[in-house]
C-alpha cells in the first residue's frame, strides 16, 4: 500500500499543479486516470483497463458494470489527506503489478544434507550467516526505496 500512497501523492501534486481538479466528477475522474497513467509509465505497475466508463460506474449497480469500481465514496479533492488515501486505494484497484519484493530474512532450506553437529563453531557460523542476511536485507535497494528510515531522537 505504501507504493500506492506514494503514487497517489505524486498524482495529487501533479493535478493540483496543472489545475486539473474540477467540480465535474466525470471530467475529474478522466483527468485522474490520465495523470495516473503518466505516473505509472516507468514503473512495474500497469493499468488493468484501457478505458473506464465512469458514467456507467456512477449510474448502474456495480454488478452490471464492465469495470467494477465503487466511486460513490470519493472524497472532495479539497480534503487532501482523505483524497490521497482514497486515491491510493483507487490506484491499487485499477492496476496490476508493483508487488513489493524484499529479500528473504530466512536461510534457504538445505536439502539432502545430513544435519551438522551442534558445536560452538557451527553455531557461531550460523549466527554470523544470519546476521549477514539481516544486514543485506536492510541494505537492499528494495528496502531502501520503499521504507523510510526511522527518526532518531
Amino acid at each position: 500500500m505504501l507504493k500506492f500512497i506514494t503514487v497517489a501523492e505524486k498524482v495529487y501534486a501533479r493535478i493540483e499543479e496543472d489545475k486539473l481538479f474540477s467540480e465535474n466528477l466525470i471530467e475529474n475522474l478522466n483527468s485522474l486516470v490520465s495523470v495516473i497513467r503518466r505516473e505509472l509509465k516507468d514503473t512495474s505497475c500497469k493499468l488493468k483497463y484501457n478505458f473506464i466508463d465512469f458514467e456507467e460506474c456512477l449510474n448502474k449497480p456495480s454488478q452490471e458494470c464492465r469495470v467494477k469500481l465503487d466511486i460513490s465514496l470519493m472524497p472532495k479533492f479539497k480534503n487532501k489527506g482523505e483524497y490521497i488515501m482514497w486515491l491510493a486505494g483507487f490506484i491499487e484497484k485499477i492496476t496490476v503489478g508493483g508487488t513489493e519484493t524484499y529479500p528473504p530474512l530466512t536461510m534457504p532450506a538445505l536439502r539432502n544434507q545430513p544435519p551438522k553437529k551442534d558445536t560452538a563453531e557451527n553455531n557461531k557460523a550460523i549466527s554470523e550467516h544470519n546476521s549477514d542476511m539481516i544486514v543485506k536485507y536492510f541494505d537492499s535497494p528494495e528496502y531502501k526505496k520503499n521504507c523510510k528510515p526511522l527518526a532518531h531522537g
